[in-house]
């Protein structure tokens, strides 16, 4: 049977392998009529050819291609047809260099984590301080394996990261760790400390790399800090060696006092989505390990690329950053490509709600939640992303102050940013309230559900807006309003709030309940559902149906840990047989050029139990190539025969 691109069966199931827990189908085309009998909840999905996915170009300009069949849960199974497509090279390839030099940087790395191999066997804790050195050895690797030397000087940047390497693998005997280990020196407390570390991403295990900017007079845990967040411009050649060399050498565009500043590397020029998302969560978390953070004070900031993602968190999860300042970065799909008058495809209805994943004008509400101070250079053809948001947030009566660069083109003039750097240190001495008592949040997917105290679980239809408001009357009660939401925690451990042993009135859409703090861990915990009225959960819902974690579409998969399993026999069908063989090949070239991850791959007659429980599965092949999918095929809600579909 012959399969085209646009019909693209994937399939996923939850851990325990049932097809009646937790499953979310999603199907497009003509495939729909086909499985309607099933009677699970359906939500069309917009993504074409799976191996494409890891390039930006491509997804921004593919988003709304539809797959036949995709079902988002824990295991994704893929097999398909599909046509070959000219797609620009990120990163582009680099310079040939002179080949003894490159026989000298491989024989120094291979040396060196050889050293690090040895040492971390008998260290207790090499988990701690093995990533800080190994982010320096694999640049040097990766630029020397895909030809990503792009300037002549950055062969001796190679060497020197390499260099500063050994000196870590020395300073780990002598039981240096954390910021000593980086290179922090308390005898250079007078200025600033370009500082770079690495942390292992839980998604493929691989080393990712950050910088950090310590601020003058830096106190260490004895005191907590300021914490800005600043998110890069795209730059296709700023690969690891370059990313590495520009934070071990420039502070950036910003360094308050007072301050520390957290530069993620967001797995190269995918505008800190996807991974890259998850990325600048994980650093973040990586910090929090060896610095004094104040959580109370956490700001997310970037510009151009960098402003793009900083909309994107700020729109997404407000509760987080006690402000948001993004510059000159693009905030949805349609007007930054230029297909106002003319898309390159249809964008139907259906697609263009899935456009509410990541574009940021449908979100705008939520910067009720947090305090916001965009720029834009009066001059810059960007300049439409923020005014379109300043355009929305004025009708929702949300007051922002919009900074514009006097005659600026696409750049921060010093007095622009003198008036952001007094406004955000103004906002930053002004006490946090814990707990929050007032939230306005909306959502278009569980994946972004949680915002101070409260926690959506549940949604009536994903991919269109959900509202849920909370607040604490004057009175100490509670008052929620949903429209959309089938599902919410009450959560207060973190404010420990009420202070007292109380009973905690909650009126819930015009429902009352009272609330009991039966927990022995501080503050009010509730959860609650709806079926036709509220209800107070008192046990786990096996319900089929979306879940935080696992919603869909299949950015659960590439967000996580995941697995490539690979057939161990070939495919039905000759053809089906030589895309898999080209698919598979691309996506693991994809995944670590593009993304600039590791891959991991099982063999299908290998994956073990263990694995099953902890990673996405990503199959490849069909019921008769692939064990694994062979194994599952009487749980999964398609037959799949040498004929037919």
């Amino acid at each position: 049977m012959r399969q085209s691109s646009t019909n693209t069966p994937t399939v996923a199931l939850p851990p325990n392998h049932s097809i009646s827990d937790g499953l979310t189908i999603a199907v497009a085309n003509n495939r729909k009529q086909a499985i309607e009998h099933i009677g699970l909840r359906l939500t069309p999905l917009n993504f074409a050819h799976w191996g494409r996915l890891f390039n930006p170009d491509f997804w921004s300009q593919q988003l709304a291609k539809s797959m036949s069949l995709i079902v988002s849960g824990m295991f994704v199974f893929l097999c398909s047809l599909a046509s070959g497509q000219e797609l620009k090279r990120l990163p582009p390839n680099g310079k040939k260099i002179d080949p003894a030099v490159h026989e000298a940087l491989n024989s120094k790395v291979l040396q060196i984590q050889q050293q690090i191999d040895r040492l971390a066997a008998t260290s207790p804790d090499a988990d701690d301080w093995q990533p800080d050195i190994e982010v320096l050895v694999r640049a040097v690797r990766l630029a020397l394996e895909q030809n990503l030397f792009f300037r002549k000087s950055e062969t001796k940047i190679a060497d020197d990261l390499l260099n500063e390497g050994q000196r870590r693998l020395e300073a780990v005997k002598q039981g240096d760790r954390q910021l000593k280990l980086l290179g922090f020196r308390q005898e250079k407390r007078n200025k600033p400390q370009l500082l770079v570390g690495g942390f292992r991403s839980r998604i493929d295990n691989s080393v990712q790399p950050y910088g950090i900017v310590i601020p003058v007079d830096y106190e260490g845990p004895e005191k907590s800090y300021r914490t800005d967040i600043w998110l890069h411009g795209r730059g296709d050649t700023k690969t690891e060696i370059p990313f590495l060399h520009e934070r071990m050498t420039r502070s950036g565009q910003y360094a308050p006092k007072n301050t520390i500043v957290l530069h993620p590397f967001g797995r190269h020029c995918n505008a800190f989505k996807f991974a890259g998302e998850t990325d600048v969560y994980e650093a973040l978390a990586h910090l929090e390990k060896i610095a004094a953070l104040d959580k109370q004070r956490l700001s997310i900031r970037g510009f151009s690329m960098g402003g793009a993602g900083c909309w994107h968190f700020a729109v997404h999860d407000p509760g987080r950053w006690y402000a948001a300042n993004p510059g000159a970065g693009f905030v949805d799909t349609i007007v930054y490509q230029g297909w106002t008058k003319k898309t390159p495809y249809l964008i139907d209805a259906t697609r263009k709600q899935l456009m509410n994943w990541y574009d940021v004008l449908p979100w705008a509400n939520n910067l009720k939640n947090t305090r916001t101070i965009p720029y834009s250079g009066e001059k810059d053809k960007q300049k439409q992303a923020a005014d379109r948001v300043m355009a929305i947030t004025n009708t929702l009566g949300i007051e922002i102050p919009y900074i514009i660069g006097k005659n600026m083109g696409h750049k921060i003039d010093a007095d622009s940013a003198k008036i952001i750097e007094e406004t955000l240190a103004d906002w930053a001495k002004q006490p946090a309230k814990s707990p929050r008592t007032k939230i306005d949040f909306t959502t278009y997917t569980l994946r972004y559900n949680k915002i101070g105290w409260l926690t959506v679980t549940g949604l009536q239809s994903h991919w269109k807006p959900s509202r849920i408001e909370g607040q604490i009357m004057e009175d100490g009660s509670l008052s929620i309003t949903t429209n959309g939401i089938t599902g919410f925690e009450v959560d207060f451990r973190e404010s420990a709030w009420p202070e007292t042993d109380q009973r905690v009135k909650a009126q819930i859409d015009g429902q009352i309940f009272h609330l009991d703090d039966w927990s022995e861990e501080p503050g009010v915990q509730c959860e609650f559902t709806k079926k036709e009225t509220w209800q107070i959960v008192e046990q786990i819902d096996q319900e089929l149906g979306k879940r935080p974690g696992l919603q869909g579409p299949i950015d659960d998969a590439f967000c996580d840990k995941f697995l490539f399993v690979a057939p161990s026999r070939p495919a039905q069908h000759g053809t089906t047989q030589r895309w898999i063989n080209k698919e598979f090949k691309y996506a693991k070239e994809r995944w670590s050029r593009l993304m600039r991850g590791d891959v991991n791959v099982v063999l299908d007659k290998e994956v073990t139990e263990e694995q099953i429980k902890s990673n996405h599965l990503i199959c490849f092949g069909d019921f008769h190539s692939n064990e694994y999918l062979r194994s599952i095929a009487a749980k999964l809600p398609i037959q799949w025969t040498k004929d037919t579909l």
